[in-house]
C-alpha cells in the first residue's frame, strides 16, 4: 500500500515538473517570438539607443567648419536634421568583405533613424560600389588641415576602390573591374545624406535620380579629396574599325553628381589634385576627318585614357532623356529651379568640360578655385571616333550655370581651350562663366556675378530674357564680358541689366535688339585692347581703355 502511494506521489510529481517545464520553454518562445516582432532595430553588437560602442565624432561638421572661422551663418540651418551624434563605427562590424562591413554599419544607421557610418583616420580597401541609405552620412576623421583649397589637404581616413588595369590587346580588360561609385539606393527619395572629411580614390560620387520627379532633399558632399575618377564612353569602341581593347573617357562623367529636389551643399571639397592613373594607347584607331580611311596613332599620348577629361561638379545639370527644352523656365524644366543649392569653397582641376555645371532657383556659387592645364592638344573629336576638325567644341568651361536668383560670387578660374593636333586652330569653347539657352539653360532672373577673377570669358550668350542683372566688379583677363540677349533665331530685349566697375582686359558686348529700360554700362575700365560695343536703348557713361563703337540701333 505504501509502495502504491508512493508511485502515485512520483507521478505526481513528474508530471508537475513536465507540466511546468513546458510553461516556461513556451514562455520563453513567446518572449523570444513577441521580441523579434517588435525590437526589429536590435543589433547584434548591443546598441544603445543609437551608435555603436567604438563610436566617434559627434559634432555638426559643417557647423564646426565655418563657425571655427567665424563664418557660422554659411551653415544652413537644414544641416541640423543630420543625425550627427548617432554614429555607428565601421570597426564594430563585420563581414566577410569592406562592402558586406559597411552595408552592416549603415542598415544599423538606417535601422536606428539614421546616423554617422565612421571611419577612423585609415585606409579602407573596397572590392566594389556602395550604396548610402536615407538618412545615412559617411564621415572620415576630420582631417587637420581644414580647407581644401590648401595643397597641402589630405583627408587621413582614405576609401580606395579598385583599379582599371588596362590591357592593350584582345578585348582589353572587362570595363567591371574598375570605375565604381558611391551611391544611394533610392536616388529619388533618400533624404538628409552626405559624404565628409574622406579622401575617395577611384570611386564617383553619383546620387542621380529623375531630375523632373525627384523628391529628396538634404544632400552634404563636405570635405572630399576626389581622384581618379572617370568611366568608359559607351560607344568605344566601335569594333567595325577600332581596336576591341581600346577605351575613351567619357565626356559626361564627373566625379560628383547630384540631383536633389532641395537642399545640396557641395563645399569644401578638393577634386583632381592627384591623378595617378591616366595611361597611354598606342595603335588607336579612328576614323579621318572626312569618315573615308581609318588612322593608326601608334603615339600613346595622342589619346590617353585621361581622368581628367570630364565634368568636376555637376548638381541638378546631368544629362536629361529627350533633353532639355529651350530657355527653360519653372513651368517649362522645374527640375532646373529647386531651391537651396550652395556650391562653394571647392577646388577643382579638370581639363576638358566643365569645372562647376549647377542649376536652381536661389543658386550659390561662391569662393570656388577652378583650376586648367595650359598649353593642351586633343587629336579627336569628343566621342573618341573621329580625327578632330578645326572646328570641335570639347567644353572647356569653369563655370556652366542656369535658373533665377542666381549668385556666383568671388571664384577664381582658369580656363584654356585645346590646340587641335598639330594644327594653329583652337577648340571652339573656352567659357570662363557661361549661361546659355541651350543644354538646361533657363531664362534670366535676378542674376548677380561679381567679384570673380579669371582668364576666360563671361558670357550670358543669346539668351532670351535677360532680367534684372547685375556683372559688377569682375576682373575678366585677356578676356571678353558677352551679354547677348538675341538669340539664333529671333530678337530679344533686356531689362534691368547692368555691367558696372568690372576690369576687362578685351571687348564688352551688350546686345538686345528689341530695346528694354534700365539698362547700363558703367564704370568699367579696358587696357586699350578691346572695343565697347552695346545696343543704342543702353545707358553708356564713365567707362576708360575702351575703343567705343557707334551703338546698334534697335528692331
Amino acid at each position: 500500500m505504501l509502495s502504491q502511494q508512493r508511485i502515485k506521489r512520483f507521478i505526481i510529481f513528474f508530471l508537475g515538473t513536465l507540466i511546468v517545464m513546458g510553461l516556461t520553454v513556451a514562455g520563453y518562445a513567446f518572449t523570444t517570438l513577441f521580441l523579434s516582432n517588435t525590437l526589429t532595430t536590435e543589433s547584434p553588437i548591443g546598441l544603445a539607443d543609437c551608435g555603436s560602442p567604438k563610436g566617434g565624432e559627434k559634432d555638426n561638421a559643417i557647423a564646426t567648419f565655418y563657425g571655427n572661422s567665424g563664418r557660422g551663418f554659411l551653415a544652413p540651418t537644414w544641416v541640423n536634421k543630420i543625425q550627427w551624434n548617432c554614429v555607428y563605427n565601421i570597426k564594430d562590424f563585420s563581414g566577410s568583405n569592406l562592402v558586406e562591413q559597411f552595408n552592416a554599419a549603415r542598415d544599423a544607421a538606417f535601422k536606428h533613424g539614421g546616423g554617422i557610418v565612421y571611419f577612423p583616420s585609415g585606409t579602407y580597401v573596397f572590392n566594389d560600389s556602395i550604396k548610402l541609405r536615407s538618412g545615412v552620412v559617411i564621415r572620415g576623421e576630420t582631417p587637420a588641415v581644414k580647407s581644401a583649397k590648401a595643397s597641402n589637404y589630405n583627408p587621413s581616413s582614405k576609401l580606395v576602390f579598385p583599379k582599371y588595369e588596362p590591357q592593350l590587346s584582345g578585348d582589353g580588360t572587362p570595363n567591371e573591374t574598375a570605375f565604381k561609385s558611391i551611391q544611394t539606393l533610392t536616388p529619388d527619395q533618400d533624404s538628409n545624406i552626405g559624404i565628409i572629411n574622406l579622401e575617395i580614390n577611384r570611386a564617383a560620387i553619383n546620387i542621380v535620380g529623375n531630375i523632373d520627379t525627384h523628391k529628396n532633399s538634404n544632400i552634404i558632399i563636405f570635405g572630399v579629396r576626389s581622384n581618379n575618377v572617370a568611366k568608359p564612353d559607351p560607344q568605344v569602341p566601335k569594333l567595325e574599325f577600332q581596336n576591341p581593347w581600346q577605351r575613351y573617357s567619357h565626356r559626361f562623367a564627373s566625379n560628383i553628381e547630384l540631383t536633389g529636389y532641395e537642399n545640396i551643399l557641395v563645399a569644401n571639397n578638393r577634386i583632381n589634385d592627384n591623378i595617378t592613373d591616366n595611361y597611354e594607347q598606342p595603335g588607336y584607331k579612328l576614323q579621318s576627318k572626312d569618315k573615308k580611311t581609318i588612322l593608326t596613332y601608334q603615339e600613346g599620348s595622342k589619346v590617353p585614357f585621361n581622368y581628367s577629361n570630364h565634368y568636376g561638379i555637376v548638381v541638378n545639370r546631368g544629362g536629361k532623356q529627350g533633353g532639355f527644352k529651350l530657355a527653360g523656365t519653372p513651368t517649362t524644366e522645374p527640375g532646373l529651379f529647386r531651391k537651396g543649392i550652395v556650391i562653394r569653397d571647392n577646388w577643382v582641376y579638370h581639363t576638358m568640360r566643365v569645372g562647376i555645371h549647377a542649376a536652381g532657383d536661389g543658386l550659390i556659387i561662391q569662393n570656388n578655385d577652378i583650376q586648367d592645364q595650359p598649353n593642351k592638344k586633343w587629336w579627336t573629336d569628343p566621342t573618341g571616333t573621329r580625327e578632330a576638325t578645326g572646328a570641335v567644341t570639347l567644353e572647356n568651361r569653369g563655370i556652366d550655370f542656369s535658373g533665377w536668383n542666381v549668385l556666383v560670387e568671388g571664384n577664381n578660374y582658369q580656363v584654356y581651350r585645346h590646340q587641335i593636333g598639330d594644327t594653329k586652330y583652337l577648340s571652339v569653347d573656352g567659357e570662363g562663366m557661361l549661361m546659355q539657352e541651350c543644354c538646361g539653360g533657363t531664362t534670366v532672373k535676378n542674376v548677380m556675378i561679381k567679384n570673380n577673377q579669371g582668364n576666360a570669358y563671361i558670357g550670358l550668350y543669346k539668351v532670351q530674357e535677360i532680367n534684372h542683372t547685375t556683372i559688377e566688379n569682375n576682373q575678366v583677363l585677356n578676356s571678353d564680358i558677352f551679354v547677348m540677349a538675341d538669340t539664333n533665331n529671333q530678337p530679344y530685349g533686356m531689362n534691368q541689366v547692368k555691367i558696372i566697375n568690372n576690369q576687362v582686359s578685351g571687348n564688352i558686348l551688350v546686345k538686345a535688339s528689341l530695346g528694354g529700360q534700365g539698362n547700363e554700362i558703367s564704370g568699367n575700365r579696358g587696357n586699350q585692347s578691346g572695343k565697347l560695343e552695346y545696343s543704342c536703348s543702353i545707358e553708356v557713361n564713365n567707362n576708360s581703355g575702351f575703343n567705343t563703337q557707334p551703338c546698334f540701333p534697335l528692331r
